[in-house]
């Protein structure tokens, strides 16, 4: 003879929400971790393109130009930055103060998983500084 247990019983379905539950935690903390990767990549693009456009602006600069006095062409150093960081795709603001270069950037990079929860992008920053100097 078969015994039947009570269907009406208070925890019938808890493994379900249990695992619904589970499953979207396991979500978030794959996407953490795999979109985490494309804020590192985010931050080294950023830093990789203040770099290079800080060089470019270097660029502008000759030992004629320290030599007569007249040091770094400023307009046209600045807007060799803006060329590259528009050809990089990357925004970022370019200033002169004395004897340095400062190139600051910001990057922005796509989510995967983390679009599930609302968070379609993430965001990095980069900084480079050239300082000019006179003599060899």
């Amino acid at each position: 003879m078969m015994t039947t247990r009570p269907r009406n019983t208070p925890e019938r379905g808890s493994i379900t929400a249990m695992l619904a539950v589970l499953a979207v935690a396991l979500i978030a903390v794959i996407g953490l971790v795999y979109d985490g990767g494309s804020k590192i990549a985010a931050m080294q693009r950023a830093d990789n393109a203040a770099a290079e456009a800080a060089r470019a602006a270097g660029q502008y600069i000759t030992g004629a130009d320290l030599i007569g006095g007249t040091g770094l062409d400023r307009t046209a150093a600045i807007a060799a930055a803006h060329t590259y960081l528009a050809e990089a795709g990357v925004n970022g603001n370019v200033s002169i103060s004395g004897d340095l270069i400062t190139v600051t950037t910001t990057t922005t990079e796509a989510t995967v998983f983390l679009s599930i929860i609302g968070i379609t992008s993430v965001a990095g920053e980069g900084q480079a500084t050239v300082r000019i100097t006179e003599g060899l």
